[in-house]
């Protein structure tokens, strides 16, 4: 009989360290807390609690609950803007790539909404706070307007306004409607409305009116 071939070797997932871990269980016990609590109600000694960790475990890893949440926010942010300009910046029809852009955001910000809203209320009081979500809105806005900017370019949308200054009306626009709908606990057909109401102001505003439906 012939030499047998072996099977090749799957590549072994790397397990997490236990810094690793302890750092997720406190980012997640962070999470938690935020959906029952505001941050001015939570304290350190809360959050290592309901981590398991030591309050000098979590000072191990964090400088503060500010810096946890500074965390938190960098994941969420990060997965909303990096979706939504991947299909802004794919799809061929760029009305079409609104909408989906638009419902990927509404998804991660209600998946995450105990952290968004409590950073919504904190912003209105604390300076920190506040710098640190217009920090993020900035990054946002950034990128697409840079796609709008090639669109215009290419002929798919009209001259207009700066690029910028239009994606920041529209994403204040998308923080108000969702941030309504989180707190009103708007039911799917709502939602549904209230998501293709966005998507007609944004594709009217960055692509100009239209008629019949968007294919």
């Amino acid at each position: 009989m012939g030499d047998v071939s072996p099977l090749p070797r799957l590549p072994e997932r790397r397990r997490r360290s236990v810094g690793e871990e302890r750092r997720a269980l406190i980012l997640g016990a962070t999470e938690e807390l935020l959906r029952e609590r505001s941050l001015a109600e939570i304290s350190v000694g809360d959050i290592a609690s309901a981590a398991g960790v030591a309050r000098s475990g979590f000072y191990f890893y964090f400088a503060s609950k500010g810096a946890v949440v500074t965390a938190l926010l960098a994941d969420v942010f990060g997965e909303m803007a990096a979706g939504a300009i991947d299909l802004l910046a794919a799809a061929e029809d760029p009305r079409e790539a609104v909408r989906q852009a638009l419902r990927h955001t509404w998804e991660s910000w209600r998946d995450h909404q105990g952290l968004v809203l409590a950073m919504l209320d904190a912003r209105g009081t604390d300076p920190a706070v506040r710098e640190l979500w217009d920090a993020w809105i900035d990054r946002f806005v950034a990128p697409v307007a840079v796609l709008v900017e090639g669109h215009r370019q290419a002929g798919m949308a009209p001259a207009g306004v700066a690029a910028a200054d239009l994606v920041a009306v529209l994403l204040a626009a998308n923080e108000r409607t969702f941030e309504r709908l989180s707190r009103s606990g708007a039911s799917p057909t709502l939602i549904d409305d209230a998501l293709e109401a966005l998507v007609a102001v944004w594709t009217a505003a960055l692509y100009g009116p239209t008629t019949g439906p968007i294919s």
